[in-house]
């Protein structure tokens, strides 16, 4: 009698047989969790894109911005209102709203308040508004009016630069303190043109001479503090500028430190 090898082990009988419901419980399950966490961040990145894009397009109203900066935003958007009115404009932000509204151009809160609409700035901004809204949440906001100070002076200067360039780059040591400041230098490197002074005997030369990098914190509204109610020359604090202006020279190692700021009406 021949045999036949068998390399297959028969199963062993004598264990329970799992049978149907065993192979059901032994097939490979769906991530459904993993799936529903997937689902929950698209929803969540997308409610976070649509906010801010609602969020882009309503601070282009000042309605928007004081319905939640009620103090002092409020002072503030009363006295461009009283200045558009008619009234004396008390401060350089009012004066900015008088003049531009009055000649028929467009002004907003955060034409100032936005820096160069660069990515960086965008994000700049939007976490400055969160940790506003956090300081809102739990009482700790500053409702002072007269602040000397802004929290992002980098975002305020391209908005000042914005309109301004004709100021910042004229040449010419008689307007050192606007264009010795980085960011005309930036300007000039970037492609801006100099603007000869009035008295300049000889134009080219001072075109020629271009611009120097200084490396100084000294930024626009270290002098011109938009908020502030001032009866003087373009709204300009003479003790604010004179410490401005010694911060600066200072910082480059160039100057007197014994500075006298005479506003020229």
């Amino acid at each position: 009698m021949r045999r036949i090898a068998d390399q297959y082990e028969l199963p062993d009988y004598d264990e329970p047989d799992e049978g149907y419901i065993g192979a059901l419980l032994r097939r490979p399950r769906r991530p459904w969790g993993r799936i529903w966490a997937v689902v929950g961040i698209v929803l969540a990145l997308a409610g976070l894109l649509t906010s801010l894009i609602y969020v882009d397009r309503a601070e282009r109203e000042d309605a928007f911005c004081i319905g939640c900066h009620t103090v002092p935003e409020q002072t503030y958007f009363d006295r461009a209102g009283a200045a558009m009115a008619g009234a004396l404009a008390v401060d350089l932000s009012s004066y900015h709203y008088q003049q531009i509204r009055g000649a028929g151009g467009v002004i907003h809160c955060i034409n100032c308040h936005e820096g160069d609409g660069s990515a960086g700035h965008v994000l700049d901004k939007r976490l400055l508004g969160l940790r506003n809204l956090i300081e809102w949440f739990i009482g700790r906001n500053d409702p002072s009016v007269e602040k000397l100070r802004v929290r992002a002076p980098h975002l305020s200067n391209d908005g000042c630069v914005a309109c301004h360039q004709e100021t910042i780059l004229v040449a010419g040591l008689d307007n050192h303190y606007h264009n010795m400041l980085p960011i005309s230098y930036v300007l000039w490197k970037n492609g801006a043109r100099l603007i000869p002074p009035r008295s300049a005997e000889d134009v080219q030369a001072i075109i020629a001479a271009g611009l120097v990098s200084y490396n100084t914190d000294v930024q626009c509204s270290d002098c011109h503090q938009t908020h502030r109610t001032l009866e003087t020359t373009l709204y300009l604090d003479v003790g604010v500028v004179q410490r401005s202006c010694v911060q600066c020279h200072l910082q480059v190692g160039q100057g007197p430190l014994e500075v006298t700021v005479t506003l020229e009406e």
